[in-house]
């Protein structure tokens, strides 16, 4: 029996995975920040303690909400100490995907990661390798290099540290009761892809988990462009960060899977790209059975395309659709019409703030019941008039202009609609 269970992405929220904000955050010396929080650029530290806070007042409020919170790194340990292929599986692929090349590198990475305990495997993964840790040092009298100047470094990264690992949206999507384990864009987050698959690989709770998409996969998707819609729909946004070819490769796994998919739909749509807002779940999210909160940006210049099963095995059929973007939804959803809730109401210039603050970005926990950012005053004011019960949220150091709510937690679990 599969552990997993998203037929929509409103249904009652049970069961999620996060992971708390660690030393991987902290692992950088002084002038190495815009190496290492690459997605920062305006930036020059990460205060980890108050992202922690932030994280723990987030998982607090699902649990008081009766949501399970599964954190990654306990899974991962759990996964790595279940079965005996787990290990040399998780050390296999992360020195394949490192950065690091060679036989000197990659034979002194490999001798340290299969000499660690479990709970050093995991922290090695997490934080990054340094040159310090994994070379003997030695001396300008028995290396050439070391005479010469030409040596290592030994602070220099082997391999950097996944110091974005706490939006656990973006690595793996779970759609119905399988997961795609996704092809990121940035060659460091496709590494965190490597964790889930370890866990949904191995996990005894896990293991049995259908996998719709590889994370080696030649394309790029990733999770903040995948939403359930239905049951039977899902809906993908062709952004930076998804490539068509990619979408074309989920469709024909969904619709012919071997393994009983429930898709029997793709919709497509082409978003644009606006300041800090790279993915569909900041320009639109479902947060009641038949209401959307909409970005009006992508209302102006969407273009529609739905996917089906071709007549031969393997093939799919792409359409265009013309009528517009609530249509559309209302097409997926077997409604004969949806509200959108627009964002474009009130103030412009706070407006235009709140948009690049993510306003659109919210987590429903159940329909019409949704965690949003509490300094989106104005979203927040026309979501209440429109019925939704609210559950205001503060997490600046967490998103720091990239992602909303929705992008800390993995839903594994939803109850379905009735």
């Amino acid at each position: 029996m599969s552990s997993i269970n998203i037929r929509s992405d409103i249904g009652k929220l049970k069961s999620v995975l996060v992971h708390r904000p660690g030393h991987e955050t902290q692992n950088y010396l002084s002038g190495e920040f815009a190496q290492v929080f690459t997605l920062r650029p305006w930036s020059s530290s990460f205060d980890t303690d108050k992202a922690q806070h932030e994280h723990d007042r987030f998982t607090a409020m699902l649990k008081a909400e009766g949501v399970e919170c599964l954190y990654l790194e306990t899974l991962l340990r759990e996964a790595l100490d279940a079965t005996p292929q787990a290990r040399p599986h998780l050390i296999k692929s992360f020195l394949a995907e490192s950065g690091a090349t060679g036989d000197e590198l990659q034979g002194a990475m490999r001798e340290l990661l299969e000499g660690a305990s479990t709970e050093t495997l995991v922290r090695l993964v997490l934080d990054g390798m340094r040159a310090g840790e994994v070379l003997p040092p030695i001396s300008a009298k028995s290396s050439l290099a070391s005479a010469t100047g030409e040596a290592f470094d030994e602070h220099m990264f082997l391999a950097n540290p996944l110091n974005t690992i706490f939006f656990t949206r973006d690595p793996v999507t779970a759609v119905g009761n399988g997961v795609l384990l996704n092809h990121m864009y940035w060659p460091e987050r496709n590494r965190e892809v490597l964790l889930y698959e370890i866990i949904f690989t191995y996990h005894p709770r896990f293991r049995d988990t259908p996998k719709w998409f590889k994370h080696t996969s030649s394309y790029h998707i990733e999770g903040g462009d995948v939403l359930n819609l239905s049951n039977d729909a899902l809906l993908v946004g062709l952004s930076q960060r998804t490539e068509a070819a990619a979408v074309d490769t989920l469709a024909r796994n969904l619709l012919w899977s071997e393994s009983a998919s429930p898709i029997t739909s793709l919709y497509a749509v082409e978003i644009p790209s606006t300041g800090t807002r790279l993915h569909l779940d900041t320009y639109l999210n479902r947060i009641d059975y038949d209401a959307f909160i909409v970005d009006p940006h992508i209302l102006d210049t969407a273009r529609l395309y739905l996917i089906t099963k071709g007549r031969r095995a393997g093939e799919i059929r792409v359409h265009a659709l013309d009528g517009g973007f609530p249509s559309m939804l209302a097409q997926a959803l077997h409604l004969p019409a949806v509200t959108c809730i627009n964002c474009a109401g009130g103030n412009s210039q706070m407006k235009e703030r709140e948009l690049e603050n993510n306003a659109c970005a919210v987590l429903c926990l159940a329909p019409g019941r949704l965690c949003t950012f509490e300094e989106n005053v104005q979203t927040n004011t026309l979501l209440e008039k429109a019925g939704m019960e609210l559950l205001p949220l503060r997490a600046e150091e967490l998103t720091a202009g990239y992602g909303g709510a929705n992008c800390l937690c993995l839903p594994l679990w939803r109850e379905d609609l009735v």
